[in-house]
């Protein structure tokens, strides 16, 4: 099952770039919201129809510009709705965390993260500032810690004593990393309301 936020060929400059949004998001998600909520739409349909149009064509590298215009659409349509926005953000976070703990079930797997992003998706729209908090922070704390193991692939030095990508060890180091941005953004609206 391919993965909604897939960057395992990026270079090192977009994984850069993508660390540098992450951070931004993960301390400062609520403040920038409609942004960050166009950007994970932006990031939604572009990867959505990425895995359409290659499913159809069966291309690996299918036409980029569709994915940008569907992208630029479903990023447009969630800053100008923002309950949109925020049911579009809500559900691929669902879904993408879940369709990777749940890859070994297959398509029931699919299936049970599908049906849970809807479920977060309507949730979301009902509770904003907290869903917004937490959103963003896990989404910015996976993306971080994505992000710097992509790049250490980079570094020139044996680092083969580090557990593997998929190990529960980055799984932990990704939670608490996101935990600490949800406190982080919590203790700064807490301090401005």
């Amino acid at each position: 099952m391919p993965a909604l936020f897939n960057f395992s060929d990026a270079s090192p400059v977009v994984l850069v770039i993508m660390l540098i949004v992450a951070v931004f998001l993960w301390i400062e998600g609520y403040r920038l919201y409609k942004l960050a909520v166009f950007f994970l739409g932006f990031i939604a349909g572009f990867s959505l129809s990425a895995l359409i149009l290659n499913s159809v064509t069966g291309l690996p590298v299918p036409a980029l510009v569709i994915q940008v215009v569907v992208g630029l659409a479903l990023g447009a349509a969630s800053f100008l709705i923002l309950k949109l926005g925020l049911f579009i953000a809500a559900a691929c976070a669902v879904f993408f965390l879940l369709s990777n703990l749940l890859q070994s079930l297959g398509i029931v797997g699919t299936v049970i993260s599908f049906a849970a992003a809807v479920v977060a998706g309507f949730v979301a729209t009902k509770a904003d500032k907290p869903v917004i908090i937490v959103l963003t922070s896990i989404i910015g704390g996976f993306a971080i810690t994505g992000a710097l193991l992509r790049l250490i692939l980079f570094i020139p030095y044996d680092l083969s004593f580090l557990p593997g990508e998929g190990s529960i060890v980055w799984l932990i180091v990704k939670v608490l990393v996101s935990a600490v941005g949800i406190a982080i953004q919590f203790s700064k609206v807490k301090d401005e309301d």
